[in-house]
């Protein structure tokens, strides 16, 4: 299997946007990218994905409070 994502760090995202495209047209790559990154890196994504989750679990409850109130 063939790996067209050569440097695969997350600042390589922020610097050739085109990679990011090329994940998000197949999640494959994605997988593949996330693997080649360092622990550390690894470590990184899933925070940002909890911390993400962990917000908009916030804004949904918020906004069902205001829905009940109405």
């Amino acid at each position: 299997m063939e790996n067209s994502l050569t440097n695969t760090s997350l600042r390589s995202l922020v610097q050739d946007p085109s990679q990011l495209a090329d994940i998000i047209k197949d999640p494959t790559k994605g997988l593949d990218f996330y693997k080649g990154l360092s622990v550390k890196e690894q470590q990184y994504l899933l925070f940002a994905a909890a911390f993400g989750l962990i917000g908009y679990a916030i804004y949904l409850g918020r906004q069902q409070g205001q829905d009940t109130t109405a």
